[in-house]
């Protein structure tokens, strides 16, 4: 019993992670996602204006797979080359480590106060742009709490056997990390969350560092997969050129990681 009521325990907790960082991501987008995506478009002029665009607008809308879909956008349209929009998906890696540098603060606390904030905003506010950004805060504050309450029970059940055995297994195979990390984030289109948890984990000793080091390289592939999944359908090829694009280039980086990674590891 001990380990079922752990193992809800847990899901529940990453389940409302994973729903309170998309309802920050749809809230954001609902606000600013049209002007946010005209920006996007003006400053495609050059790889590094691109760069730059990538990461402010991923940092903003808490998604590089949102950023992925509208550079698509451009690329399948012809409005912009390859090579900026290329660099539009790197700057949007970036911005993804911001905004999990952000919120691996200890900021528990504010957690009340910013979903009261929200609450107020969401129900109050007659202003559509503002009723959205309600939600953000709303959203932000619950993550935040899930985040808390996951460590608590971590700390908790850290010390059961099975807890332990789950853990043993997986550091043992870190391609199986890798794989696992990636498929979570696919299906929950957040990095951010997959990572938030990963961090949660080595915060409390459960992950070694190399183990930690290869479910974020599994999450920062998942999130590469979701634009070719999702992005331009049809028989035209040169709308796959970006987002099949940026996958490989994921996959090269990851791949010479492990091969820096593996006489140290050995």
């Amino acid at each position: 019993m001990p380990v079922i009521t752990a193992l809800i325990a847990l899901s529940g907790h990453i389940a409302l992670l994973l729903w309170c960082t998309r309802m920050v991501q749809t809230g954001i987008q609902r606000a600013f996602g049209p002007s946010l995506r005209s920006f996007l478009g003006r400053t495609l002029s050059n790889r590094f204006k691109a760069f730059l665009a990538g990461l402010g607008v991923t940092a903003i809308l808490q998604s590089s797979t949102a950023t992925g879909l509208m550079a698509s956008g451009f690329a399948a349209g012809g409005l912009v080359d390859l090579v900026p929009a290329l660099a539009v998906m790197l700057g949007a890696n970036v911005g993804t480590t911001l905004i999990v540098q952000v919120l691996s603060f200890d900021v528990a606390a504010v957690s009340p106060a910013l979903i009261l904030i929200g609450v107020l905003m969401f129900r109050r506010a007659q202003n559509p742009q503002i009723h959205d950004l309600g939600r953000v805060f709303i959203g932000i504050g619950f993550m935040l709490l899930a985040l808390h309450q996951l460590l608590g029970v971590l700390t908790e059940y850290s010390d059961t056997a099975a807890f332990q055995a789950i853990l043993g297994a997986i550091s043992q195979m870190p391609v199986l990390s890798l794989l696992l990390a990636a498929a979570l984030t696919w299906a929950a289109h957040s990095s951010v969350a997959v990572v938030l948890l990963v961090m949660s984990l080595a915060s409390k000793g459960l992950l070694d560092p190399y183990q930690a080091f290869a479910l974020t390289l599994g999450a920062n592939l998942g999130t590469a997969i979701n634009p070719v999944v999702e992005g331009q359908t049809g028989n035209d090829l040169s709308a796959k050129r970006l987002p099949v694009g940026n996958l490989v280039t994921r996959i090269l980086g990851i791949t010479a990681v492990f091969a820096l990674l593996e006489p140290i590891t050995a």
